[in-house]
């Protein structure tokens, strides 16, 4: 496939999803995946530099989205609070230091509700676009990527047939 765009969603967290698809910007073509992952925050950043640094070079444009996250009472009180911050500064220095666009404040930030609701499980398996194993968060980062997509046009007709 010749890619126009290369794709990379994050679901950050203590096991952080992620999602890299190449996509060829033809509203009726469906992406590629060509990763998913649950991954640890040691090891997050070589996974996105190995998988999807190097395969971001054939396309061209690079867009990147991540889960919006939000302090509030709620993950105030959540001792997991801080690893999404974390994996949030590490994916904008490695779009700082790798220098594609997007810039780190350029980033797609979406939020979960409107990924999930735009895919719930039922749409990703009908789709073909499915993580095996994990907790999810690798889905997570899968729905963000394509949430991206369409919001670029594409037209995921198998959900309407």
């Amino acid at each position: 496939m010749d890619a126009k765009y290369a794709v990379l969603a994050v679901d950050p967290g203590k096991t952080t999803g992620i999602a890299f698809l190449l996509w060829s910007g033809n509203p009726n073509e469906d992406p590629v995946i060509e990763l998913t992952d649950e991954v640890s925050a040691e090891s997050f950043s070589q996974v996105v530099d190995n998988a999807f640094l190097s395969g971001a070079m054939q396309a061209g444009t690079v867009l990147v989205a991540c889960e919006r996250f939000v302090i509030n009472q709620a993950t105030v009180r959540n001792a997991q609070a801080p690893w999404s911050l974390e994996q949030i500064g590490v994916l904008k220095h490695l779009c700082r230091i790798n220098k594609f666009a997007p810039a780190p404040e350029e980033i797609e930030f979406q939020a979960p509700v409107n990924a999930k609701n735009m895919f719930p499980n039922p749409a990703l398996k009908k789709l073909g676009m499915w993580h095996k194993g994990g907790e999810g968060h690798a889905l997570d980062a899968l729905r963000h990527a394509l949430l991206l997509i369409t919001k670029k046009g594409w037209i995921p007709s198998k959900l309407v047939e």
